[in-house]
């Protein structure tokens, strides 16, 4: 018999970053990554018709990502096969995830000021593997000599500066795929990203 704890292993959240054109404040892209694995259709079109915003932030201008991750939460995807697992949609769940990624454009919007983005890239040595090796080589040769170790250890990291050079935010992007929490899970306070 197993025994499963009852309790939130992490809260699941989304970031939303604006650029705007400082010249040109209408110009603008909204970037809002989201704990919850992959976006979903349904779950844009609800974001984007609930938008006070609506006339800045559209499909056009707007990219909704997930991180992949294996612990987060479902049951919000329109789509039949993914529900298998959640014994279906879940309206709550839906829901949560709209209302808390409306709040973040909110605040995001809320807190514009001018400033500058950085960039920086830097290698990452022992910070991921390759879970398969055999299917890894079937891909073209030419794309595999993009990279110096198997996998793509590079990570890239843009940082949002306001005027005076605090840190308003950092956005990083690093090829990792994480990993499962199975039912012999102990208490883990973080996703698994």
């Amino acid at each position: 018999m197993h025994t499963y704890r009852k309790q939130t292993l992490a809260s699941t959240c989304a970031s939303a970053f604006i650029i705007t054109d400082t010249s040109n404040p209408s110009e603008r892209v909204l970037f809002i990554n989201s704990d919850i694995c992959m976006s979903d259709t349904g779950i844009r079109r609800t974001i984007f018709s609930s938008l006070r915003d609506g006339d800045l932030y559209t499909p056009a201008n707007t990219a909704l990502v997930g991180t992949h991750v294996h612990s987060g939460v479902d049951g919000y995807l329109e789509n039949l096969l993914p529900q298998v697992t959640s014994l279906g949609y879940v309206n709550e769940t839906a829901a949560a995830i709209v209302s808390g990624t409306l709040k973040d454009i909110a605040d995001a919007h809320n807190s514009l000021v001018p400033g500058n983005i950085k960039l920086g890239n830097t290698t990452l040595l022992n910070a991921s593997r390759n879970r398969s090796p055999s299917a890894y080589l079937a891909n073209p040769e030419w794309e595999r000599a993009m990279y110096e170790e198997n996998p793509d250890t590079t990570v890239t990291v843009l940082g949002f500066e306001n005027a005076n050079g605090d840190v308003m935010g950092l956005l990083s992007f690093f090829p990792v795929h994480g990993t499962s929490l199975y039912e012999v899970r102990e208490c883990f306070y973080a996703l698994d990203f």
